[in-house]
């Protein structure tokens, strides 16, 4: 299958190169490596050899980043197709992030050469950029805050965009921006909720009969309610979020000298998940995703103020009014939101294997404890914030 005929290609060295005396010599395209794969889209690397002919002839090797509907998955092209992924991911680079990116001081995103309704072409940030090796970069707290640093410049950029502008992005794309991830309609979602009841109901701390009856009567429809938060704020200014930033869809840029072992910036891929809601859930997610657990008590406010600050000077830049987000109104947010998070921090919970919890509890000593942290964090919350749902 040709996922790009010639004059596709042309188009996107021409774009590359930025001149339109351009000549294909030569184009592969490979299936991306097995850590490339992902559920809602099948990942290839383009190589082009091009030669440009004006005052000199000159041969330029271009490689970028393709990625496409699933193809060679009948049901995950069908299940793409259904939730439009594509024709939103494309719609965002091609409308949506270069009006954000010209308010920015730095790169946010790959550059996009080329989009369909069913596949989009990405400068390859593998070139320079690279994920985070557990085994031997810095600690999660340092990449966290650079993580917080570049969504806070995403966030302002995109308030700018609407303030110098006179625009409203969800009143030109809130449709097209549709929920992906919080969403009844997402079997993920939907059977993640299951499996958090069934652990629920397992935990040893509530086992109680007063527990038992709130988990199997009223603790469903309280995390249901968490599709609320992918809307539009209206306690908050909202911005265009990314929504899905954990380690698989950041790439950090290293300094070229050895004692140097913390990334320098990074940039952001895979905006399938993105919607204009609260910041909130941006920031959240990190936290929820990036930072451990044991390491997330300590360190939470810290986070949350490098965030605000970090939000704050850019706001600064910009020229914008540092109260369109108040550290109070901020914070308030977070807490109210962080619901959210914990749903989120459950990620394991995304296919329907009550069986197979049970099989590894009985076999892996340690693992009832790994998998009922979270459970007990997320009960914790609920209990002590949602008493007026709660009591009868």
């Amino acid at each position: 299958m040709n996922l790009l005929n010639l004059d596709e290609l042309l188009l996107i060295a021409q774009r590359t190169l930025e001149q339109k005396d351009v000549l294909i010599l030569d184009s592969q395209l490979n299936r991306g490596s097995n850590d490339l794969l992902g559920y809602m889209g099948e990942y290839y690397k383009l190589n082009l050899n091009v030669q440009t002919r004006g005052d000199a002839i000159r041969n330029y090797n271009l490689i970028y980043f393709v990625k496409s509907l699933p193809y060679q998955n009948e049901p995950q092209k069908a299940e793409c197709e259904r939730k439009g992924v594509f024709p939103k991911e494309s719609l965002i680079y091609a409308k949506i992030l270069p009006n954000i990116q010209k308010y920015g001081t730095k790169k946010l995103f790959p550059k996009c050469y080329y989009c369909r309704q069913d596949v989009i072409v990405l400068e390859d940030l593998g070139q320079n950029y690279r994920h985070l090796n557990a085994s031997t970069d810095s600690d999660s707290l340092d990449c966290c805050k650079l993580i917080l640093e570049h969504l806070s410049e995403l966030h302002a950029c995109s308030i700018a965009w609407e303030e110098k502008e006179n625009i409203s992005i969800d009143q030109l794309y809130g449709e097209d921006l549709n929920e992906l991830l919080l969403s009844r309609d997402n079997s993920w979602f939907m059977t993640g909720l299951k499996g958090i009841i069934f652990l629920a109901q397992r935990h040893p701390d509530y086992q109680d009969e007063w527990s038992q009856k709130f988990i199997k009567e009223k603790l469903y429809d309280i995390l249901l309610k968490t599709e609320e938060f992918a809307k539009p704020s209206k306690y908050l200014r909202n911005s265009f979020c990314h929504r899905d930033a954990w380690q698989r869809n950041i790439f950090f840029k290293f300094p070229s000298t050895e004692d140097q072992t913390s990334p320098s910036s990074c940039c952001l891929v895979d905006f399938q998940l993105a919607k204009y809601c609260s910041p909130c859930l941006d920031v959240l997610f990190v936290l929820y995703m990036v930072v451990s657990a044991e390491q997330r008590k300590d360190v939470n406010e810290d986070c949350l103020e490098h965030y605000f600050n970090s939000l704050q000077s850019h706001f600064q830049r910009l020229g914008l009014p540092r109260d369109l987000v108040t550290r109070q109104r901020f914070l308030d947010e977070c807490e109210q939101m962080r619901l959210a998070g914990l749903l989120i921090f459950d990620y394991y919970l995304n296919e329907d294997r009550s069986g197979l919890y049970l099989k590894v509890i009985k076999e892996q000593p340690g693992y009832e404890q790994i998998i009922m942290t979270p459970i007990k964090e997320l009960l914790e919350y609920i209990l002590k914030t949602k008493q007026s749902e709660i009591m009868p």
